[in-house]
């Protein structure tokens, strides 16, 4: 067995922060476990978060959220605000209403280093959007007016 691990690397949840005719702007919740009894340095997680528009993946933004230390044993979440302007944007919208949902995946690779070894850590997760959430979010910013 060795003596340091991978770490896992888990998409928690993609929450909508704000909604306006040209942007969408979203939360995106990443979990990064440790499992060794030394820390590491995760030095950034790209990725990316795309619609599907029939056959294809759209990406409508994207993220990273640069260096972060984990602890040995540790298993922080990390949140991620990202915002989409893309003219993608558009097509997703006019596919929610249509649909009442989207699916959103998230692609990207964690790059962890641990002084001695260095990983690539590839994860990809699909999650529905509801109208529900949508109107939660909206909620929650007109609150905050």
């Amino acid at each position: 067995m060795p003596i340091l691990q991978e770490p896992a690397v888990t998409l928690e949840g993609v929450k909508i922060r704000s909604v306006s005719r040209d942007s969408l702007g979203l939360d995106v919740t990443i979990r990064v476990q440790n499992p060794n009894p030394v820390g590491v340095t995760l030095k950034e997680i790209p990725f990316l978060l795309m619609i599907r528009e029939g056959e294809n993946l759209l990406e409508i933004a994207n993220g990273n959220t640069g260096t972060v230390s984990i602890p040995a044993g540790d298993s922080p979440v990390l949140t991620v605000p990202v915002s989409s302007r893309s003219n993608d944007l558009v097509v997703a919208l006019a596919a929610f209403v249509t649909r009442g949902e989207l699916e959103v995946t998230i692609r990207g690779v964690a790059l962890v280093d641990a002084v001695i070894v260095c990983w690539s850590v590839p994860f990809e997760k699909t999650m529905t959007v509801t109208m529900q959430q949508v109107a939660e979010a909206l909620g929650k910013i007109q609150d905050k007016k």
